[in-house]
Protein backbone atom coordinates (compact mmCIF):
# COMPACT_ATOMS: atom_id res chain seq x y z
CA UNK A 1 0.00 0.00 0.00
CA UNK A 2 1.47 3.46 -0.96
CA UNK A 3 1.03 6.03 1.43
CA UNK A 4 1.43 9.87 0.36
CA UNK A 5 3.32 12.26 2.01
CA UNK A 6 -0.36 14.02 3.43
CA UNK A 7 -0.70 10.30 5.42
CA UNK A 8 2.36 10.83 6.61
CA UNK A 9 2.28 14.41 7.79
CA UNK A 10 -0.98 13.09 9.56
CA UNK A 11 0.75 10.01 11.36
CA UNK A 12 3.79 12.60 12.48
CA UNK A 13 0.92 14.77 13.59
CA UNK A 14 -1.11 12.49 15.62
CA UNK A 15 1.94 10.79 17.42
CA UNK A 16 2.88 14.45 18.60
CA UNK A 17 -0.34 15.27 19.61
CA UNK A 18 -0.06 12.00 21.56
CA UNK A 19 3.55 12.60 23.16
CA UNK A 20 1.89 15.99 24.24
CA UNK A 21 -1.21 14.16 25.85
CA UNK A 22 1.25 11.53 27.74
CA UNK A 23 4.22 14.23 28.63
CA UNK A 24 1.16 16.72 30.25
CA UNK A 25 -0.41 13.13 32.08
CA UNK A 26 2.93 12.19 33.31
CA UNK A 27 3.85 15.70 34.66
CA UNK A 28 0.11 15.89 36.26
CA UNK A 29 0.61 12.54 37.78
CA UNK A 30 3.69 13.61 39.49
CA UNK A 31 2.21 17.30 40.66
CA UNK A 32 -0.41 15.27 41.65
CA UNK A 33 1.56 12.77 43.60
CA UNK A 34 3.74 15.64 45.08
CA UNK A 35 0.77 17.49 46.33
CA UNK A 36 -0.68 14.28 48.08
CA UNK A 37 2.47 13.51 49.83
CA UNK A 38 2.64 16.99 51.25
CA UNK A 39 -1.03 17.47 51.95
CA UNK A 40 -0.60 14.52 54.60
CA UNK A 41 2.24 16.87 56.54
CA UNK A 42 1.46 19.39 59.37
CA UNK A 43 1.67 22.32 58.96
CA UNK A 44 4.35 23.57 61.95
CA UNK A 45 4.13 26.97 63.89
CA UNK A 46 7.32 27.31 66.43
CA UNK A 47 6.91 30.22 68.97
CA UNK A 48 10.29 30.75 70.71
CA UNK A 49 10.07 33.43 73.70
CA UNK A 50 13.81 35.22 74.21
CA UNK A 51 14.69 35.60 78.02
CA UNK A 52 11.71 33.74 79.47
CA UNK A 53 12.87 32.28 82.69
CA UNK A 54 12.08 28.95 84.06
CA UNK A 55 9.38 29.82 86.50
CA UNK A 56 8.10 32.85 83.97
CA UNK A 57 5.27 30.95 82.48
CA UNK A 58 1.94 30.28 84.28
CA UNK A 59 2.58 26.49 84.49
CA UNK A 60 5.49 26.62 86.31
CA UNK A 61 4.72 29.95 88.08
CA UNK A 62 4.91 29.70 92.12
CA UNK A 63 4.51 32.88 92.66
CA UNK A 64 1.30 34.09 91.31
CA UNK A 65 3.09 37.11 89.42
CA UNK A 66 3.05 35.39 85.57
CA UNK A 67 0.04 34.88 84.14
CA UNK A 68 -0.31 33.02 80.49
CA UNK A 69 -3.29 31.34 80.37
CA UNK A 70 -2.99 30.54 76.82
CA UNK A 71 0.13 28.97 76.80
CA UNK A 72 -0.74 27.34 79.94
CA UNK A 73 -4.24 25.56 77.83
CA UNK A 74 -2.13 24.75 74.81
CA UNK A 75 0.42 23.14 77.01
CA UNK A 76 -2.41 21.22 78.41
CA UNK A 77 -3.39 20.43 75.29
CA UNK A 78 0.18 18.86 74.62
CA UNK A 79 3.19 17.53 75.66
CA UNK A 80 4.88 19.40 78.20
CA UNK A 81 8.80 18.81 77.69
CA UNK A 82 10.31 19.08 81.66
CA UNK A 83 13.99 17.99 80.65
CA UNK A 84 14.19 20.38 77.99
CA UNK A 85 17.67 21.97 77.78
CA UNK A 86 18.36 25.45 75.10
CA UNK A 87 21.81 27.20 75.46
CA UNK A 88 22.81 29.52 78.34
CA UNK A 89 22.61 32.27 75.58
CA UNK A 90 20.63 33.83 72.19
CA UNK A 91 22.62 33.15 69.04
CA UNK A 92 24.38 29.87 70.28
CA UNK A 93 20.52 28.63 71.38
CA UNK A 94 19.08 29.79 67.73
CA UNK A 95 22.20 28.10 66.21
CA UNK A 96 21.50 25.32 67.86
CA UNK A 97 17.94 25.61 66.71
CA UNK A 98 18.36 25.95 63.06
CA UNK A 99 21.71 23.81 62.58
CA UNK A 100 20.55 20.57 64.47
CA UNK A 101 24.21 20.89 65.75
CA UNK A 102 25.96 21.51 68.91
CA UNK A 103 27.55 25.81 68.38
CA UNK A 104 30.90 24.09 69.55
CA UNK A 105 30.94 22.71 66.13
CA UNK A 106 31.01 26.02 64.54
CA UNK A 107 32.41 28.13 66.79
CA UNK A 108 29.36 29.90 68.20
CA UNK A 109 29.92 28.34 71.59
CA UNK A 110 29.50 30.23 74.89
CA UNK A 111 27.49 32.79 76.86
CA UNK A 112 28.98 34.98 73.77
CA UNK A 113 25.96 36.68 71.56
CA UNK A 114 26.61 38.25 68.21
CA UNK A 115 26.96 42.20 68.49
CA UNK A 116 25.51 45.04 66.06
CA UNK A 117 28.87 45.50 64.08
CA UNK A 118 29.99 42.39 64.36
CA UNK A 119 31.56 40.79 61.70
CA UNK A 120 30.94 37.46 62.51
CA UNK A 121 27.63 35.18 62.12
CA UNK A 122 26.49 31.73 61.62
CA UNK A 123 29.00 29.86 59.12
CA UNK A 124 27.96 29.48 55.73
CA UNK A 125 29.96 26.25 56.19
CA UNK A 126 26.48 25.30 57.80
CA UNK A 127 24.73 24.88 54.84
CA UNK A 128 21.47 22.65 55.23
CA UNK A 129 19.81 24.88 57.79
CA UNK A 130 16.46 23.88 59.45
CA UNK A 131 14.44 26.22 57.21
CA UNK A 132 15.97 25.12 53.86
CA UNK A 133 15.18 20.96 55.38
CA UNK A 134 11.91 22.24 55.77
CA UNK A 135 11.53 23.69 52.20
CA UNK A 136 13.15 20.57 50.58
CA UNK A 137 10.15 18.21 52.30
CA UNK A 138 7.49 21.05 50.34
CA UNK A 139 6.68 23.56 52.70
CA UNK A 140 6.51 27.28 52.20
CA UNK A 141 8.99 28.48 55.05
CA UNK A 142 8.77 32.01 57.12
CA UNK A 143 10.52 33.84 59.70
CA UNK A 144 9.35 36.51 61.78
CA UNK A 145 10.96 38.01 64.41
CA UNK A 146 14.57 37.78 65.92
CA UNK A 147 17.36 36.43 63.73
CA UNK A 148 20.31 36.92 65.47
CA UNK A 149 23.02 35.40 64.09
CA UNK A 150 24.95 37.55 61.97
CA UNK A 151 24.38 40.08 58.90
CA UNK A 152 27.50 41.76 58.42
CA UNK A 153 26.99 39.80 54.62
CA UNK A 154 23.89 38.94 52.90
CA UNK A 155 24.93 35.63 53.38
CA UNK A 156 24.38 35.15 56.76
CA UNK A 157 20.87 36.91 56.80
CA UNK A 158 17.47 34.98 57.31
CA UNK A 159 16.57 34.62 53.07
CA UNK A 160 20.01 33.20 52.19
CA UNK A 161 19.88 30.52 54.63
CA UNK A 162 16.24 28.37 53.41
CA UNK A 163 13.93 31.06 54.10
CA UNK A 164 11.24 32.44 51.64
CA UNK A 165 10.54 35.44 53.48
CA UNK A 166 11.81 37.44 56.30
CA UNK A 167 10.27 40.33 58.75
CA UNK A 168 12.09 41.04 61.84
CA UNK A 169 15.42 42.02 63.57
CA UNK A 170 19.11 41.41 62.83
CA UNK A 171 20.32 41.85 65.94
CA UNK A 172 19.79 40.52 69.48
CA UNK A 173 17.58 43.46 71.37
CA UNK A 174 16.32 46.84 70.25
CA UNK A 175 13.55 49.26 71.29
CA UNK A 176 10.29 47.69 71.26
CA UNK A 177 8.59 50.72 69.99
CA UNK A 178 11.00 52.49 67.73
CA UNK A 179 12.86 49.44 67.10
CA UNK A 180 16.47 50.94 66.89
CA UNK A 181 19.36 49.75 68.96
CA UNK A 182 22.78 50.00 69.63
CA UNK A 183 25.32 47.89 72.00
CA UNK A 184 25.57 49.56 75.22
CA UNK A 185 28.44 52.41 75.70
CA UNK A 186 27.79 52.93 71.89
CA UNK A 187 26.65 55.98 70.92
CA UNK A 188 25.42 54.79 67.24
CA UNK A 189 21.51 54.06 66.77
CA UNK A 190 20.26 52.16 63.85
CA UNK A 191 16.99 50.99 62.98
CA UNK A 192 16.74 47.05 63.19
CA UNK A 193 13.62 46.07 61.57
CA UNK A 194 13.81 44.40 58.05
CA UNK A 195 11.38 42.83 55.13
CA UNK A 196 12.67 40.68 52.57
CA UNK A 197 11.57 37.57 50.38
CA UNK A 198 13.48 34.97 48.47
CA UNK A 199 12.49 36.32 45.25
CA UNK A 200 14.51 39.51 46.07
CA UNK A 201 18.20 37.68 46.27
CA UNK A 202 19.65 39.17 43.45
CA UNK A 203 22.42 37.85 40.63
CA UNK A 204 25.36 39.07 43.23
CA UNK A 205 24.01 37.34 46.44
CA UNK A 206 22.40 40.45 47.37
CA UNK A 207 19.20 41.55 48.26
CA UNK A 208 17.56 44.50 46.67
CA UNK A 209 16.13 47.42 49.43
CA UNK A 210 15.55 50.66 47.94
CA UNK A 211 15.44 53.71 50.05
CA UNK A 212 11.99 54.30 49.57
CA UNK A 213 10.93 50.97 50.75
CA UNK A 214 13.26 50.70 53.67
CA UNK A 215 11.59 54.76 54.62
CA UNK A 216 8.37 53.77 54.10
CA UNK A 217 9.47 50.69 56.43
CA UNK A 218 10.34 53.20 59.02
CA UNK A 219 7.41 55.40 58.75
CA UNK A 220 4.69 52.57 59.07
CA UNK A 221 5.96 50.62 61.77
CA UNK A 222 7.67 53.43 64.48
CA UNK A 223 5.90 53.77 67.50
CA UNK A 224 4.28 50.12 67.39
CA UNK A 225 5.33 47.99 70.17
CA UNK A 226 6.98 44.80 68.15
CA UNK A 227 5.12 42.24 69.91
CA UNK A 228 2.39 43.85 68.19
CA UNK A 229 4.06 43.85 64.53
CA UNK A 230 5.27 40.06 64.98
CA UNK A 231 1.84 39.10 65.64
CA UNK A 232 -0.13 40.66 62.73
CA UNK A 233 2.45 39.46 60.38
CA UNK A 234 2.14 35.85 61.83
CA UNK A 235 -1.73 36.11 61.68
CA UNK A 236 -1.00 37.49 57.41
CA UNK A 237 0.89 34.77 56.93
CA UNK A 238 -1.51 32.28 57.99
CA UNK A 239 -4.17 33.96 56.34
CA UNK A 240 -3.11 34.36 53.19
CA UNK A 241 -0.97 30.67 52.61
CA UNK A 242 -2.76 29.14 50.02
CA UNK A 243 -4.01 26.01 51.21
CA UNK A 244 -4.35 24.83 47.85
CA UNK A 245 -1.08 25.21 46.78
CA UNK A 246 0.46 21.54 47.84
CA UNK A 247 2.77 23.39 50.39
CA UNK A 248 2.44 23.35 53.64
CA UNK A 249 3.16 25.86 56.27
CA UNK A 250 6.45 26.23 58.60
CA UNK A 251 6.30 29.53 60.46
CA UNK A 252 8.39 30.57 63.13
CA UNK A 253 7.65 33.27 65.16
CA UNK A 254 10.97 34.85 67.37
CA UNK A 255 9.46 37.30 69.91
CA UNK A 256 11.90 39.40 71.62
CA UNK A 257 9.33 39.37 74.48
CA UNK A 258 10.55 39.64 77.94
CA UNK A 259 13.60 40.42 76.62
CA UNK A 260 15.10 44.03 77.96
CA UNK A 261 14.63 46.90 77.44
CA UNK A 262 11.13 46.29 79.89
CA UNK A 263 8.25 48.31 77.36
CA UNK A 264 5.25 47.11 78.13
CA UNK A 265 2.89 48.83 76.73
CA UNK A 266 -0.55 50.23 79.42
CA UNK A 267 -3.23 47.92 78.11
CA UNK A 268 -0.59 44.83 78.92
CA UNK A 269 0.58 46.41 82.57
CA UNK A 270 -3.41 46.42 83.03
CA UNK A 271 -3.74 42.88 82.93
CA UNK A 272 -0.97 42.22 85.73
CA UNK A 273 -2.11 41.47 88.82
CA UNK A 274 -2.68 44.63 91.28
CA UNK A 275 -0.87 42.81 94.19
CA UNK A 276 2.47 42.58 91.61
CA UNK A 277 3.67 46.01 93.11
CA UNK A 278 7.72 46.34 91.86
CA UNK A 279 7.59 47.68 88.66
CA UNK A 280 10.70 45.64 86.73
CA UNK A 281 8.58 42.55 88.04
CA UNK A 282 5.39 43.98 86.51
CA UNK A 283 7.05 45.46 83.40
CA UNK A 284 8.21 42.08 83.15
CA UNK A 285 5.31 40.14 83.39
CA UNK A 286 3.31 42.41 81.31
CA UNK A 287 5.92 41.71 78.60
CA UNK A 288 4.91 37.73 79.27
CA UNK A 289 1.33 38.74 79.29
CA UNK A 290 1.73 40.51 75.80
CA UNK A 291 3.58 37.17 74.33
CA UNK A 292 1.04 35.04 75.62
CA UNK A 293 -1.98 37.06 73.97
CA UNK A 294 0.11 37.14 70.53
CA UNK A 295 0.08 33.22 71.07
CA UNK A 296 -3.81 33.34 71.50
CA UNK A 297 -3.81 35.88 68.18
CA UNK A 298 -1.85 33.15 66.26
CA UNK A 299 -3.95 29.86 67.31
CA UNK A 300 -7.33 32.02 66.68
CA UNK A 301 -5.72 32.65 63.21
CA UNK A 302 -5.21 28.97 62.57
CA UNK A 303 -8.45 28.09 63.76
CA UNK A 304 -9.93 30.12 61.09
CA UNK A 305 -8.18 28.77 58.57
CA UNK A 306 -9.27 25.48 59.23
CA UNK A 307 -5.59 24.14 59.53
CA UNK A 308 -5.47 24.20 63.68
CA UNK A 309 -5.82 20.83 64.48
CA UNK A 310 -3.22 20.03 61.52
CA UNK A 311 -0.58 22.08 62.73
CA UNK A 312 2.38 21.10 65.02
CA UNK A 313 2.61 24.00 67.66
CA UNK A 314 6.23 24.00 69.36
CA UNK A 315 6.80 26.42 71.98
CA UNK A 316 10.20 27.40 73.73
CA UNK A 317 12.59 29.19 75.11
CA UNK A 318 15.91 30.35 73.89
CA UNK A 319 17.60 29.99 77.35
CA UNK A 320 17.30 31.00 81.01
CA UNK A 321 15.49 34.22 82.54
CA UNK A 322 17.79 36.99 82.81
CA UNK A 323 18.70 38.23 86.55
CA UNK A 324 20.60 41.35 85.76
CA UNK A 325 22.55 43.42 83.16
CA UNK A 326 26.42 42.53 82.74
CA UNK A 327 26.92 45.84 81.96
CA UNK A 328 24.50 48.27 83.03
CA UNK A 329 23.88 46.01 86.50
CA UNK A 330 20.21 46.75 85.94
CA UNK A 331 17.56 44.00 87.55
CA UNK A 332 16.05 42.82 84.06
CA UNK A 333 12.87 41.10 85.78
CA UNK A 334 13.53 37.22 84.98
CA UNK A 335 13.58 34.59 87.46
CA UNK A 336 14.33 30.85 87.23
CA UNK A 337 13.45 29.60 90.74
CA UNK A 338 13.86 27.24 92.04
CA UNK A 339 16.86 26.72 89.71
CA UNK A 340 20.36 27.92 90.32
CA UNK A 341 21.52 30.58 88.37
CA UNK A 342 20.68 33.06 85.49
CA UNK A 343 20.90 33.91 81.61
CA UNK A 344 24.91 33.65 80.92
CA UNK A 345 25.66 30.68 82.90
CA UNK A 346 25.66 26.56 82.56
CA UNK A 347 23.74 25.76 85.78
CA UNK A 348 20.01 24.43 85.44
CA UNK A 349 18.61 28.15 85.53
CA UNK A 350 20.53 29.55 82.56
CA UNK A 351 19.96 26.32 80.14
CA UNK A 352 16.70 24.56 81.36
CA UNK A 353 13.56 26.16 79.95
CA UNK A 354 10.09 25.72 79.52
CA UNK A 355 8.80 23.97 76.39
CA UNK A 356 5.95 22.08 74.86
CA UNK A 357 3.95 20.84 72.05
CA UNK A 358 0.66 20.15 70.84
CA UNK A 359 -1.03 19.12 67.82
CA UNK A 360 -2.02 16.12 65.58
CA UNK A 361 -0.65 12.51 67.27
CA UNK A 362 0.20 14.29 70.34
CA UNK A 363 -1.32 12.80 73.52
CA UNK A 364 -2.77 15.84 75.72
CA UNK A 365 -1.91 16.43 78.81
CA UNK A 366 1.06 14.70 78.84
CA UNK A 367 4.53 15.55 80.62
CA UNK A 368 7.65 14.61 78.99
CA UNK A 369 10.41 13.96 81.70
CA UNK A 370 13.30 12.56 79.24
CA UNK A 371 15.82 14.68 78.18
CA UNK A 372 15.36 16.90 74.98
CA UNK A 373 17.59 19.44 73.91
CA UNK A 374 17.09 22.25 71.59
CA UNK A 375 18.93 20.72 68.78
CA UNK A 376 16.55 17.58 68.52
CA UNK A 377 13.68 20.01 66.43
CA UNK A 378 15.90 19.60 63.91
CA UNK A 379 15.61 15.88 63.18
CA UNK A 380 12.71 15.50 64.17
CA UNK A 381 10.70 18.02 61.95
CA UNK A 382 12.92 16.75 59.25
CA UNK A 383 11.38 13.44 60.16
CA UNK A 384 7.94 14.48 59.32
CA UNK A 385 8.67 16.44 56.37
CA UNK A 386 10.19 13.75 55.03
CA UNK A 387 13.42 15.72 53.90
CA UNK A 388 16.97 14.05 53.31
CA UNK A 389 19.35 15.91 56.20
CA UNK A 390 23.03 16.20 54.07
CA UNK A 391 24.80 16.89 58.28
CA UNK A 392 25.93 15.34 60.33
CA UNK A 393 23.45 16.28 63.44
CA UNK A 394 23.84 16.12 67.56
CA UNK A 395 20.35 16.80 67.57
CA UNK A 396 18.16 13.35 68.04
CA UNK A 397 14.84 12.18 66.09
CA UNK A 398 12.44 12.29 68.79
CA UNK A 399 8.90 11.75 66.54
CA UNK A 400 8.44 8.37 67.72
CA UNK A 401 8.52 9.47 71.53
CA UNK A 402 6.68 12.96 70.95
CA UNK A 403 3.73 10.43 69.08
CA UNK A 404 3.92 7.34 71.71
CA UNK A 405 5.25 5.36 69.16
CA UNK A 406 7.95 4.37 72.31
CA UNK A 407 8.11 4.97 75.57
CA UNK A 408 11.63 5.44 76.28
CA UNK A 409 13.18 8.88 75.03
CA UNK A 410 15.80 8.54 72.92
CA UNK A 411 18.97 10.79 74.13
CA UNK A 412 20.62 9.93 77.11
CA UNK A 413 23.12 12.77 77.33
CA UNK A 414 23.03 16.73 76.45
CA UNK A 415 26.63 18.31 75.64
CA UNK A 416 25.37 21.47 77.56
CA UNK A 417 28.64 23.69 76.91
CA UNK A 418 32.69 23.12 75.48
CA UNK A 419 33.92 26.62 75.90
CA UNK A 420 37.45 27.20 75.67
CA UNK A 421 37.99 31.10 75.71
CA UNK A 422 36.25 30.08 79.83
CA UNK A 423 37.80 26.82 79.76
CA UNK A 424 34.10 26.00 80.94
CA UNK A 425 32.22 22.81 79.99
CA UNK A 426 28.95 21.07 81.19
CA UNK A 427 27.57 17.37 80.08
CA UNK A 428 24.43 15.95 81.23
CA UNK A 429 24.66 12.22 81.28
CA UNK A 430 20.91 10.40 82.71
CA UNK A 431 20.28 12.13 85.49
CA UNK A 432 24.27 13.08 86.49
CA UNK A 433 25.80 16.70 85.20
CA UNK A 434 28.88 18.07 85.80
CA UNK A 435 30.70 21.28 85.39
CA UNK A 436 34.37 22.25 84.35
CA UNK A 437 35.63 25.67 85.41
CA UNK A 438 33.12 28.27 87.08
CA UNK A 439 29.91 28.01 86.08
CA UNK A 440 28.96 31.53 85.72
CA UNK A 441 30.40 35.06 85.62
CA UNK A 442 29.71 36.79 88.90
CA UNK A 443 27.13 37.66 90.31
CA UNK A 444 25.18 34.94 89.07
CA UNK A 445 25.42 31.97 90.54
CA UNK A 446 22.43 32.21 93.38
CA UNK A 447 19.22 31.19 93.52
CA UNK A 448 17.19 34.29 92.80
CA UNK A 449 12.91 34.62 93.78
CA UNK A 450 11.14 36.93 91.95
CA UNK A 451 11.54 40.70 93.04
CA UNK A 452 9.01 42.06 95.68
CA UNK A 453 7.96 45.35 96.82
CA UNK A 454 9.91 48.72 95.96
CA UNK A 455 13.39 46.53 95.72
CA UNK A 456 15.73 46.85 92.68
CA UNK A 457 17.88 43.52 93.19
CA UNK A 458 16.73 40.27 94.14
CA UNK A 459 17.20 37.76 97.18
CA UNK A 460 20.24 35.50 96.51
CA UNK A 461 21.11 32.35 99.02
CA UNK A 462 24.53 32.86 99.19
CA UNK A 463 24.98 29.56 100.56
CA UNK A 464 25.07 28.05 97.51
CA UNK A 465 27.83 30.08 96.24
CA UNK A 466 31.35 28.49 96.09
CA UNK A 467 34.53 30.37 94.45
CA UNK A 468 36.45 28.32 91.67
CA UNK A 469 39.82 28.75 90.98
CA UNK A 470 40.76 32.08 93.49
CA UNK A 471 42.41 34.22 91.34
CA UNK A 472 42.09 32.59 88.19
CA UNK A 473 38.58 32.81 88.83
CA UNK A 474 38.42 36.59 89.55
CA UNK A 475 40.65 36.81 86.16
CA UNK A 476 38.26 34.79 84.41
CA UNK A 477 34.96 36.67 85.57
CA UNK A 478 37.11 40.26 84.77
CA UNK A 479 37.36 39.09 81.50
CA UNK A 480 33.58 38.04 80.72
CA UNK A 481 32.46 41.72 81.83
CA UNK A 482 35.60 43.20 79.66
CA UNK A 483 34.47 40.83 76.70
CA UNK A 484 30.65 42.02 77.30
CA UNK A 485 31.99 45.84 77.38
CA UNK A 486 34.95 45.82 74.68
CA UNK A 487 34.89 42.21 73.14
CA UNK A 488 37.53 43.15 70.57
CA UNK A 489 39.95 44.00 72.99
CA UNK A 490 39.52 40.53 74.91
CA UNK A 491 42.92 39.16 75.48
CA UNK A 492 42.75 35.10 75.31
CA UNK A 493 46.21 34.36 75.36
CA UNK A 494 46.42 33.13 79.43
CA UNK A 495 43.45 30.46 77.74
CA UNK A 496 44.38 26.72 75.93
CA UNK A 497 42.12 27.49 72.85
CA UNK A 498 42.30 23.60 72.13
CA UNK A 499 40.84 22.16 75.13
CA UNK A 500 39.20 22.80 78.72
CA UNK A 501 39.98 23.38 81.81
CA UNK A 502 42.01 20.73 83.79
CA UNK A 503 40.35 17.29 86.20
CA UNK A 504 40.96 18.71 89.67
CA UNK A 505 39.19 18.66 92.70
CA UNK A 506 38.59 22.38 92.49
CA UNK A 507 37.31 23.00 88.66
CA UNK A 508 34.88 19.84 88.81
CA UNK A 509 31.59 19.65 89.89
CA UNK A 510 29.05 17.08 89.80
CA UNK A 511 25.32 16.81 90.75
CA UNK A 512 21.98 14.69 91.00
CA UNK A 513 19.65 16.53 88.79
CA UNK A 514 16.48 13.83 89.79
CA UNK A 515 17.48 14.38 94.08
CA UNK A 516 18.98 18.08 93.28
CA UNK A 517 17.37 19.78 90.76
CA UNK A 518 18.30 22.62 91.88
CA UNK A 519 22.15 21.83 92.22
CA UNK A 520 23.10 23.03 96.05
CA UNK A 521 24.81 19.41 96.89
CA UNK A 522 28.18 19.07 94.78
CA UNK A 523 28.91 15.09 94.95
CA UNK A 524 32.31 15.62 93.83
CA UNK A 525 34.15 18.91 95.36
CA UNK A 526 37.12 18.34 97.61
CA UNK A 527 36.13 15.67 98.99
CA UNK A 528 36.67 13.71 95.88
CA UNK A 529 33.71 11.68 96.19
CA UNK A 530 32.36 9.61 92.43
CA UNK A 531 35.49 10.16 90.87
CA UNK A 532 34.95 7.96 88.79
CA UNK A 533 31.86 8.62 87.36
CA UNK A 534 33.15 12.07 86.89
CA UNK A 535 36.50 11.08 85.07
CA UNK A 536 34.45 9.04 82.48
CA UNK A 537 31.91 12.23 82.05
CA UNK A 538 34.84 14.53 82.19
CA UNK A 539 36.61 12.07 79.15
CA UNK A 540 33.63 12.39 77.01
CA UNK A 541 34.12 16.52 77.03
CA UNK A 542 37.64 16.35 76.64
CA UNK A 543 36.86 13.87 73.27
CA UNK A 544 34.44 16.60 72.02
CA UNK A 545 37.22 18.85 71.91
CA UNK A 546 38.75 16.87 68.49
CA UNK A 547 35.29 18.37 66.90
CA UNK A 548 35.29 22.08 68.29
CA UNK A 549 36.19 24.70 65.60
CA UNK A 550 38.09 28.05 66.28
CA UNK A 551 35.78 30.84 67.81
CA UNK A 552 34.23 32.90 65.28
CA UNK A 553 35.47 35.99 66.94
CA UNK A 554 38.84 34.84 68.33
CA UNK A 555 40.37 34.83 64.60
CA UNK A 556 42.78 37.78 64.95
CA UNK A 557 40.92 40.26 62.88
CA UNK A 558 39.27 43.58 63.29
CA UNK A 559 36.44 42.29 65.02
CA UNK A 560 33.48 44.88 64.53
CA UNK A 561 32.91 47.94 62.10
CA UNK A 562 30.09 50.30 64.22
CA UNK A 563 30.60 52.81 60.99
CA UNK A 564 29.99 50.56 58.26
CA UNK A 565 27.54 48.28 59.63
CA UNK A 566 24.62 51.05 59.06
CA UNK A 567 23.19 53.38 56.62
CA UNK A 568 21.53 57.01 56.82
CA UNK A 569 18.64 57.70 55.48
CA UNK A 570 16.11 60.66 55.00
CA UNK A 571 12.62 60.16 55.59
CA UNK A 572 9.90 61.49 53.17
CA UNK A 573 8.00 62.60 56.27
CA UNK A 574 9.37 63.07 60.04
CA UNK A 575 8.48 60.52 62.36
CA UNK A 576 8.38 61.03 65.94
CA UNK A 577 7.28 59.31 69.56
CA UNK A 578 5.60 60.85 72.64
CA UNK A 579 7.51 63.86 73.74
CA UNK A 580 10.31 62.98 70.98
CA UNK A 581 11.40 65.53 68.82
CA UNK A 582 10.09 64.55 64.92
CA UNK A 583 13.26 62.92 63.09
CA UNK A 584 13.76 62.92 59.15
CA UNK A 585 17.04 61.42 59.53
CA UNK A 586 17.69 57.77 60.72
CA UNK A 587 20.15 55.13 60.63
CA UNK A 588 19.63 51.43 59.52
CA UNK A 589 21.61 48.51 60.05
CA UNK A 590 22.91 46.38 56.94
CA UNK A 591 24.91 44.38 55.76
CA UNK A 592 28.57 45.54 54.13
CA UNK A 593 31.15 43.09 53.80
CA UNK A 594 30.48 41.53 50.00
Amino acid sequence: MKHTCNDIERRHYVLLVLSIIVVIGVTLSITMSLKGNNDDKPHVVLVIADDMGYNDIGYYNQFGDINTPYLDKMAREGMRLDRYYAQSICTPARAALFTGRYPYRYGLQGARPILYGSKEGLPVTEKQLLPQVMKDGGYNTYLVGKWHLGFSKWAFTPVRRGFDYFYGMYGGFADYLTHESAEPESDTKAFDLHEHRAEDITADGTIEESDERNTDLIAQTYGIHSERLFTDKAVQIIEEHDLKGGHPLFLTVSYMNPHSPLQALDEDLDRVPANITNQIRRQFSALMGSLDMGVHQISDALKRKGIYEQTIFIFTGDNGGAIQGPIDSKSLGGTNWPLRGSKWTIYEGGVKVPAFVRGPGIEPGTVNNELFHITDWFPTLAKLARAKIRMELDGVDQKDFLFGETKKGPRSEVVLELDPAYQQAALIRGNYKLIVGDPAPKPYHGVYEPLTGNSTWYFEDTDYTRTMYDDASQSCNNKVSTYLRNLENTDFSFRNMSNIGPFDHSTIRLYDLETDPGEHHDLYGAAGRMEQLAREMYDKLVERCADMAPLTFFNGEEFRDIEAAYSTLRLGSPVGLGGEQPRTIINKWRPWIP
